[in-house]
């Protein structure tokens, strides 16, 4: 973990710059809360990033999506500080990469398959130090993604619990990891609260 976390320490521009309103708009992540020890709980969006549509603006798009979702790691590893003590340092996070709504044709380029399986392995190699990381709301093509990245993201991906849409059989798994109080009412839709 130290090394994934002096990777990103080693680049304080992360921390300050701002990324275009429109790729905060259209690529969601967010603190989420906290877990009973004080672990920060992130959500990421993913199956609405439109990468390979970014990805098609050209080099200045590229090159801006690219420092944004390696700030995504830089805040996760910043908010250990939030409610870090010394008597309860904090050195885990948890993580949910919600897959919901992803299109294959935000994946039909070599470009996005490169660029995808590059970050996704950034951010495999981190949740292998998390407390909890879970993939949901797997369709039929993030699973076909998901499985041409696992040759290439390896062990990482063996801690990373992965479900599809039926929301029955990944939330009673995530709330024996996380309080439901914590979780955005994004994950925690009231049709989904009803299959507990």
């Amino acid at each position: 973990m130290f090394l994934v976390i002096s990777a990103f320490r080693a680049r304080p521009d992360l921390g300050k710059w701002k990324s275009p309103e429109e790729l905060v708009r259209i690529c969601p992540f967010y603190l989420s809360g906290f877990d009973e020890e004080e672990r920060p709980i992130w959500v990421i969006e993913m199956g609405v990033w439109p990468t390979r549509d970014i990805l098609e603006k050209g080099p200045e798009w590229e090159k801006a999506y690219s420092k944004y979702t390696n700030q995504i790691l830089n805040r996760i590893f910043d908010s250990f500080k939030i409610r870090s003590t010394t008597e309860n340092p904090v050195t885990e996070f948890n993580l949910i990469v919600d897959l919901d709504n992803f299109k294959i044709r935000y994946f039909q380029s070599i470009k996005a398959v490169s660029f995808t399986t590059e970050k996704f392995k950034l951010l495999t190699s981190a949740a292998t130090f998390a407390h909890a990381a879970f993939v949901v709301n797997t369709n039929f093509f993030s699973e076909i993604v998901l499985n041409l990245m696992r040759p290439v993201l390896g062990k990482a991906l063996e801690r990373v619990e992965v479900f599809g849409s039926n929301s029955k059989t990944w939330i009673p798994k995530m709330l024996k990891m996380l309080p439901q109080n914590q979780l955005s009412t994004k994950i925690w839709r009231e049709k989904r609260l009803q299959a507990v």
